[in-house]
This record gives C-alpha cells, sequence and structure tokens, in this order.
C-alpha cells in the first residue's frame, strides 16, 4: 500500500475530487473536474505533494497564461487548487499549503472591441456549420442567461415558439428564432436542447468551450458570450432588427 507522504499532486486532486464529488451540484462537479483533469493534473500531476513549492505553482500560472487561459481562468485554477491542497495539509500530509504562499492571480476579464455586424454574421455561420445555430441564435437574441438557456424546456414556452415565461419575465422570440425551433425534432425530452454527444443539457462550462470552438471555427477574437447577446440585443432595439436582417442569415 502507497504511503501517504508519497502521493504525488495528481493522486492527490484526484483522489480529493473523488471524495467530495457528491458535495456539488452537476455543472460545479463538472468545472472542477476540468479544471482538475484538463490543466492541473496535466501540468503538476507528476509533482511529489512533499515537493510542491510557491515557485512551482506561480510558474505553473505563468504557464496556463502564456497557452492563452484567461485570467478568470487561472484565478478559478488558483481558488480550487488552494481549497485541495488545504485539505492536505489538514490532513498532515505536507506541513503547510504553498498555494497561499502565492499571489492570488487577478481575475481580469478580456477587454476587447465589440464584434461588428460582418463578424456576427461569421460567428452565427459557424454554430450553423457546427449544428448548434438553434441553441445559439436562441440564447443571443431571446435575453435568456446561459444556465436559463441550456437548461430550457418545452414547459418554459407561453406560446409554443413565440414567448417564454421564465419567472416574472415574458421573453419575445423574433420570427428568426420561431422557424428554428420548429426544426428542432420532437422526442420525449422535456429539454430543448441537448449536447449531441450526452444526450442530456448542457453544463456550464461545456457551453463555454462550445463557444469558444464557435469563435475559433470563425476565426474571430474573444468575446463573452453575454457581451455578444448585449451586442445582438441592442441590434435588435437600436435597428429594428439586426438579428433578424443582418444577422438573420441562415439559409431558409
Amino acid at each position: 500500500m502507497q504511503k501517504e507522504n508519497t502521493l504525488t499532486v495528481g493522486q492527490w486532486c484526484g483522489r480529493w475530487f473523488i471524495t467530495n464529488r457528491y458535495k456539488w451540484n452537476g455543472n460545479t462537479e463538472g468545472g472542477y473536474r476540468n479544471l482538475i483533469y484538463s490543466h492541473i493534473i496535466p501540468s503538476i500531476g507528476s509533482v511529489a505533494l512533499s515537493d510542491l513549492t510557491e515557485q512551482t505553482i506561480t510558474d505553473f500560472y505563468e504557464t496556463l497564461r502564456s497557452q492563452g487561459l484567461s485570467a478568470r481562468s487561472v484565478w478559478c485554477i488558483h481558488l480550487l487548487l488552494r481549497r485541495c491542497i488545504d485539505e492536505a495539509a489538514q490532513d498532515q500530509l505536507i506541513p503547510y499549503n504553498p498555494v497561499r504562499l502565492c499571489q492570488e492571480p487577478k481575475a481580469e476579464e478580456y477587454k476587447t472591441a465589440p464584434l461588428r455586424l460582418g463578424q456576427l454574421q461569421r460567428y452565427l455561420n459557424a454554430a450553423e456549420q457546427l449544428g448548434v445555430l438553434p441553441l445559439i441564435y436562441t440564447g443571443l437574441s431571446s435575453g435568456l442567461r446561459q444556465c436559463e438557456l441550456i437548461t430550457l424546456s418545452w414547459a418554459d414556452f407561453y406560446v409554443r415558439y413565440r414567448y417564454i415565461l421564465k419567472g416574472q419575465r415574458l421573453l419575445t422570440l423574433n420570427a428568426k428564432a420561431e422557424r428554428l425551433l420548429k426544426q428542432i425534432p420532437e422526442t420525449d425530452s422535456p429539454y430543448v436542447f441537448r449536447n449531441p454527444k450526452t444526450g442530456v443539457p448542457y453544463k456550464l462550462y461545456e457551453f463555454y468551450y462550445l463557444h469558444k470552438k464557435i469563435l475559433k471555427q470563425a476565426r474571430l477574437p474573444w468575446v463573452a458570450f453575454r457581451d455578444l447577446q448585449r451586442r445582438c440585443m441592442e441590434g435588435e432595439t437600436s435597428q429594428s432588427g439586426a438579428m433578424g436582417g443582418a444577422a438573420g442569415f441562415a439559409k431558409e
């Protein structure tokens, strides 16, 4: 049996995740899983827990930044790693938590110029090519929050394809969104949009990576989905339907 003091960072993080996962909801668990298994373990997982130092962690953050990871993502990894290694110190596997010696990364948002209508068209074209246009277009044109969009159910419609009732908010869909929603095949699922890989609604982190994939496909710079949505909603108001006109591109 392996002695506790020979554990690596990867082994400990994996054990910590498996032990605590039942405490979190689905989105939190998925987010933590992604951060641990896609970033922490591949980079510093082979480091012995007893050899983890402030410098190792600082270099790890710099590597993540050099790979293009957002400042907010690096900050989230820092918080998760600190929490995870805290428990290793509490269990006396290490004398102290070196993550707490590191300067906390700043969770700055990307500062980017809003996409122009031509770029928005490219974004929607890419979404169509990836087979997710109904999901993306509904999100951009309706004002739904991302968590509401990915869990949208047919029961949320006040009038099928036309109005969405969320709490005290009655959201109106434009004609383009109506047409796209009507194209979705009827199934036994109560949810409108499902991840084709899992057959269940997207988790927030999956939707985030889907958005990044669309931007990459369209060869566009980073812009947060909520900022893109704001741009589209402003277009709806100020240009009498920029989303239905200039962006209402999809082949009828």
